[in-house]
């Protein structure tokens, strides 16, 4: 038995720790960070490497939608943005007041027990001071070192005096002080702000938290000890992650898919997939080699044209959602080919580069084929750190080194008050991880419920921390304008290049301008003290500051000015730096010229600018949960069990869903006993309101304030009952269909594999005289979309084992187009491949047959595509494993809540990868198979990340909403209806109540608890009638008319 070396580790009392830690500075440590922190806790982000972000700050693009990652996290613009989800928590200067950041920091020991851990940790020496490090990239000029770079996975260098990446948080240089630093000094005497110390050493510190979040993500498979394909030997050989470089726009090549031999345009790429997966080796499936692998040769077809992109594979493992139609277009649309074949080796034409591979034709005769390059798609290992790290912290790993945990407590680990997340749990995908790390962060604040919202974070204005000492905001509405304008200097990333005292010259001459400095360094202290000074000496009452991009610097000197006493949005910024030094550095006149210009737009659009303030409610200590299956009874105890009242609503006469008709799992625990104890503890547990036979019928007011009407079926009627709730949780569910498809409802012998499993639990004497099963893979409706179910290959894999355990003689078929048994569950397809089930795979061109002879015999046909010829076989029994469809009711629920569906009908997230839990509309959320089919592990999973993400509304006290949003002028509205259909989130609404333009009655009216900020109702109202608060239009055309002004 393993014996944990944490002590006396319990899941007793908890303690007044009210601080968590996250080990992993990845996309999952970040995630479960920015929750926990919301939800009022302290967290200590731990990163052994000098930034954040992980494996997914290498990618070039994201699927299936290509957003560019290029802004590596910094970037908070919404939707369209790949980082909506943690990026305005991240931001460099502008951290969560509740999380500090420890970057090149290792974990050396731990002791304690849940609720009272003492962490103990090294940090390593940067040698730089990121909070006055200004990148100006002076160090890394001078630095006279090159190294390889890790993060361009060697296939570019850096100097020894570096940053990681464009946008790395934290934003600031490093010295690699390793063995081949020649401690020359440069990067010393050069510095501007004196902000490296070359003498700083390691160190030690010990912190005292209440649970530890493990999210150390994955390392690649060596694509060396897979010495036939010539890796490391061949030139044109690379990995997945040296090509997702190279289509970078940050990459080496800035985006250019180039050949490393001779640096031309390949013409014919190869993807080899399963390098590193299921093999002897690594048995397991990666789960993300299929996909990014598309990906890849997608984007090869959009940038190189005439490219041909082959990928070769054993199967196309398209399972999650939207992934099938993605993998249709890459085949259909782009023309990406794929052979099914396992490449054995790779030989290189040693006058060209080229690389011949060899493989078979459909028809088994043997192809050589000549390729320009070739990607090698690894597969995911445990990260190298996790064995010491899991000793320390007396975690059990298992068979393949990640990280063991019980199937239906999947986030926690062996040593309580101890959770995991993200793909040290097992290999997934982008939007699992984050499911996984909202997960593990409901599960720790299920821990430290009487600790939830002692550190509150929902002010007013976010960038505030929680220490902040200001004063009460000014009102200015009755004094004249007093500009103050801020240039600086930068040297000599801005002063090298502009004349500051020129632009400063020309800036005093400006209308309202009464006060202008030029700073050293503004964005560190003392020149941030100066112009907080500078407010309160000379009466400012707006303020310009030109230096570097409001994306990265807004809101550091909206914290400053709001500091001094003005409203945030009394702040208009200038980029000179990015927009005129960086891009006229040879041209100092044309960058002054163009420096006064935009000083000039910010001063006139500032003069117009009037503060913005948010409105705010406290929400009530309730939660909606709508379905009673596995999804929304964890949900229930999750939000119960963090001290919240919880009213659960199911539509049938019992709860527990589709549980009810699981007996097995193909892990080998009982199912039923799960049920059993999510009945009686909702049931029980005196947070939560149980409503059966009841539906829905009415959902409307905003986030915090929620309410409905639900009807309850009773003898005499519906008995209605109305309700106010602070979120709204959506886990209706799915089912199996039931089409009349293969002879299904027309003989008994044709059955699902729900209807398999009843028989092998309750009728096993039936299963003991089979001769023959067949089992038929994808039957799904042949008028709907075509998706991937998910569970439907593992169910088949665990009722195929059962047959043989009980039948051993029995022959059992399954016909299949592609094997989903992602993830740990190959094992299941490769046991049942040894007890002798046979695998037939079929394709569109060649789909089964079932059939009755006239003797009543069923007969199946399937085309073998080894041989090339039809099978017919006679089974006793045909199981179907049908697809998954949406609960019903779902499409009238979405009507109600005012939320999508996706194209396969399910509920549609607010972004497929970052935000899979999240509708549009803040405050409602999904779980379980209402947002797409999975597995009893992955419905617990998203269930606990649905309670996290609406335990940290429902711990906001009070909560903010609002500010720069869409606000109708009545008097103006002509009932055009214009809003109404262009707005993406369908906000606006026409309010009876309202008078419109010429007394007309009805007028349109956006709430602003709901409304996006997006922009696209301003600009399309013809009778301008809507303006978007802290962008009206006058202050937008005012910057507009000053760029043209001479």
């Amino acid at each position: 038995m393993f014996e944990p070396r944490i002590t006396n580790v319990i899941s007793g009392p908890k303690t007044d720790a009210g601080s968590v830690m996250v080990i992993g500075g990845g996309v999952a440590g970040m995630r479960a960070a920015v929750d926990l922190a919301e939800a009022g806790l302290k967290v200590y982000l731990v990163e052994t490497a000098p930034s954040l972000g992980g494996r997914v700050a290498q990618l070039g693009y994201m699927f299936p939608t290509h957003d560019c990652v290029l802004c590596r996290g910094t970037s908070d613009h919404g939707y369209g943005c790949t980082r909506p989800a943690i990026s305005p928590a991240f931001q460099d200067k502008n951290l969560h007041p509740n999380i500090r950041l420890l970057t090149l920091t290792n974990v050396i020991a731990v002791d304690g027990q849940a609720g009272d851990f003492r962490v103990t940790l090294r940090h390593e020496p940067r040698h730089v001071d990121p909070a006055r490090c200004i990148n100006c990239d002076l160090c890394s000029i001078v630095c006279p070192v090159e190294l390889p770079s890790s993060f361009q996975m060697e296939l570019a260098t850096r100097k020894a005096a570096y940053k990681v990446a464009v946008r790395a948080i934290p934003d600031a240089y490093i010295i690699d002080r390793g063995p081949y630093c020649d401690d020359c000094g440069r990067c010393v005497a050069v510095c501007p702000t004196q902000c490296i110390d070359l003498d700083e050493r390691p160190h030690e510190s010990t912190i005292h938290v209440g649970a530890i979040v493990m999210a150390l993500g994955y390392d690649l498979s060596d694509a060396g000890e897979y010495e036939e394909l010539g890796y490391g030997r061949y030139t044109n050989v690379i990995h997945s992650m040296q090509y997702e470089r190279l289509a970078s726009r940050s990459g080496p090549t800035e985006g250019l898919v180039l050949r490393p031999s001779d640096g031309k345009q390949p013409q014919r790429i190869a993807w080899l997939q399963c390098v590193g997966s299921r093999d002897q080796k690594y048995p397991y499936c990666s789960s993300i080699c299929c996909m990014y692998a598309t990906k890849e040769a997608m984007i090869a077809k959009e940038r190189l044209p005439g490219v041909h992109a082959q990928v070769f594979m054993m199967d196309e493992r398209a399972f999650n959602k939207e992934f099938n139609a993605y993998y249709e277009a890459a085949r259909k649309k782009y023309g990406v080919e794929y052979t099914r074949a396992r490449i054995s080796y790779i030989k290189e034409d040693p006058a060209t580069g080229d690389l011949l591979l060899h493989y078979p034709d459909p028809a088994g005769k043997l192809i050589q084929d000549r390729f320009d390059l070739v990607v090698l798609s690894l597969g995911t290992v445990p990260p190298r750190s996790a064995k010491t790290l899991a000793e320390e912290l007396g975690i059990e790993l298992n068979e393949y080194g990640f990280c063991q945990t019980d199937k239906f407590t999947p986030l926690e680990t062996s040593a309580s008050g101890v959770y995991v997340c993200g793909t040290f749990l097992s290999p997934k995908e982008i939007a699992e991880t984050f499911l996984d790390a909202a997960g593990a962060a409901g599960d720790v604040m299920r821990l430290m419920s009487s600790q939830l919202g002692q550190n509150p974070s929902s002010r007013e204005y976010p960038f505030l921390s929680i220490g902040d000492e200001f004063p009460p905001e000014r009102d200015v509405s009755a004094e004249p304008i007093r500009t103050g304008v801020f240039i600086c200097r930068c040297e000599p990333s801005i002063d090298g290049v502009i004349d500051t005292q020129d632009v400063a010259g020309f800036a005093e001459t400006l209308s309202n301008v009464v006060h202008t400095e030029r700073l050293a360094f503004g964005c560190i202290e003392p020149d941030l003290d100066r112009i907080r000074q500078a407010i309160e000496a000379h009466g400012l009452n707006r303020v310009v500051v030109a230096g570097c991009s409001p994306r990265t610097h807004e809101s550091l000197f909206q914290r400053v000015i709001r500091q001094a006493g003005l409203n945030p949005y009394l702040l208009a910024m200038a980029n000179i730096r990015e927009q005129c030094a960086w891009v006229h550095e040879s041209q100092p006149a044309l960058a002054t010229r163009k420096a006064k210009e935009l000083v000039r737009m910010a001063v006139d659009r500032v003069g117009l600018a009037q503060p913005v303030h948010k409105l705010h409610l406290k929400p009530t200590n309730q939660a909606l949960i709508i379905g009673g299956g596995v999804a929304g009874m964890q949900a229930a105890l999750s939000i119960a069990d963090a001290g919240y009242n919880v009213t659960l609503v199911e539509r049938q006469a019992q709860l527990g869903g589709n549980l009810r008709h699981i007996y097995y799992v193909a892990e080998g625990q009982n199912p039923q006993r799960l049920l059993r104890d999510l009945i009686n503890r909702v049931r029980g547990h005196e947070r939560i309101q149980v409503l059966t036979r009841s539906e829905v019928k009415t959902h409307t007011g905003r986030t915090g304030d929620f309410r409905a009407v639900i009807a309850t079926r009773a003898g005499d009627g519906d008995v209605k009952t109305e309700m106010r709730h602070a979120v709204t949780i959506v886990t209706t569910g799915g089912e199996e269909w039931r089409g009349e498809i293969y002879l299904l409802g027309q003989d008994e012998r044709v059955v699902t594999q729900l209807d398999l499993e009843e028989i092998i639990v309750h009728r096993p004497e039936q299963v003991a005289e089979f001769k023959q099963v067949v089992m038929i893979q994808c039957v799904h409706p042949p008028t709907e979309t075509e998706y991937c179910s998910r569970i439907c290959c593992t169910n088949t894999m665990k009722n195929a084992l059962r047959v043989k355990m009980l039948n051993p003689d029995c022959q059992v078929y399954v016909l299949y187009k592609n094997m989903i048994t992602y993830g740990f569950r190959e094992q299941y397809y490769t046991e049942a491949r040894r007890r002798g089930v046979i695998f037939l795979r079929y394709d569109e061109d060649h789909m089964p047959q079932v059939a009755r002879r006239p003797d009543g015999q069923l007969e199946v046909r399937a085309w073998e595509q080894v041989f090339g010829r039809e099978m017919c076989l006679s089974p006793d029994l045909v199981a179907l494993s049908m697809a998954i469809v949406p609960s019903p009711g779902a499409a009238e629920l979405a009507r109600i809540l005012n939320v999508p569906l996706s194209i396969e009908g399910f509920f549609q997230e607010a972004h497929l990868k970052m935000r899979p839990m999240d509708f549009m509309e803040e405050g409602i959320f999904m779980a379980g198979m209402a947002h797409y089919p999975k597995f009893i592990e992955e419905t617990i999973i998203n269930a606990q990340a649905t309670a996290g993400r609406a335990i940290t509304l429902l711990a906001k006290k009070p909560l903010y909403f609002g500010g720069p949003v869409a606000v109708v002028d009545p008097e103006k509205c002509v009932g055009c209806l214009t809003c109404v259909r262009t707005c993406p989130f369908e906000i606006p609404k026409i309010q009876a109540d309202l008078t419109g333009v010429g007394g007309i009655i009805g007028a349109a009216y956006i709430e602003p608890a709901l409304c996006q900020g997006c922009g696209t109702c301003t600009a399309e109202c013809p009778a301008k009638a809507i303006q978007l608060v802290a962008y009206l239009d006058a202050q937008l055309m005012s910057e507009t008319v000053g760029a043209w002004a001479v």
